[in-house]
């Protein structure tokens, strides 16, 4: 196995490379890409246990997007080690490269995704059944970590759900959370909660739905929140919170 560098330190968060993969905790890396002309990100996620391994929304099919994640994935892990792929939305810039990362991974990869994007990511040609997630399921690493499912009905459409890392607190929250309006970079700017933006502003959604999953969210007293789109969150969660709970969704 290769051996992971170092946290990123405070320089690094403020000047980092995209083309570089970072670790926002333990075992936990940003494998993501950031496509031209675009401040915001997108966030594929590889989790490092061992000798074990979960990718989390692989990304674009596109050719300069998946090559990119594929070349972070790989100077971290051999593939053979990724033993489960998560997919929590079926739209394409989400995981379009399924198959692709599937076939680097090999037979015994499992995949698994909310039942609303269960069937419909087969259509991208993966050759793996897809195991459906519910609430409180999840995947159980061969240490005892644990990768758990929550259910965020209606958001941003019905069947959705999110992750947490039992190890490192992580929540990796799909579109419910936002990101600061303006430059971006890999982590979003200390008391930067001001200016928060949420990321899923194109179709109205429940805004009870809204808030119970916020509320979900937030009594798993998170220490980082890694949205699919914009930078990670890490400084006054509870702010960011707060000011995604001001967000007008559209319905009631």
């Amino acid at each position: 196995m290769k051996t992971p560098s170092p946290l990123p330190s405070l320089v690094e968060r403020k000047l980092y490379d995209d083309k570089r993969a970072y670790q926002l905790a333990d075992g936990v890396w940003w494998v993501g890409y950031r496509p031209a002309g675009h401040h915001s990100s997108h966030n594929p996620i590889l989790l490092i246990d061992g000798d074990e391994a979960v990718l989390i929304n692989p990304g674009s099919r596109a050719d300069d997007h998946h090559r990119r994640v594929k070349e972070k994935v790989v100077s971290l892990i051999d593939p053979k080690k990724i033993g489960h792929i998560v997919i929590l939305h079926e739209s394409p810039d989400w995981c379009a490269s399924l198959p692709l990362f599937e076939k680097l991974a090999g037979r015994n990869v499992k995949i698994y995704a909310p039942p609303a994007a269960a069937q419909a990511i087969t259509f991208y040609g993966c050759k793996s059944s897809v195991i459906a997630l519910s609430e409180g399921e999840g995947i159980i690493l061969g240490s005892g970590r644990t990768v758990d499912y929550f259910d965020m009905p209606d958001l941003h459409s019905a069947g959705y759900g999110f992750l947490h890392d039992s190890k490192t607190g992580t929540v990796f929250s799909g579109n419910i959370l936002g990101y600061p309006a303006g430059e971006w970079n890999l982590y979003a700017p200390s008391e930067g909660w001001e200016s928060l933006t949420p990321c899923g502003t194109k179709p109205p959604w429940s805004k009870k739905a809204h808030l119970r999953a916020l509320n979900k969210i937030e009594r798993l007293s998170p220490e980082r929140l890694c949205p699919q789109h914009g930078p990670i969150f890490e400084d006054d969660i509870d702010k960011y919170i707060e000011a995604a709970r001001m967000y007008d969704t559209g319905q009631a």
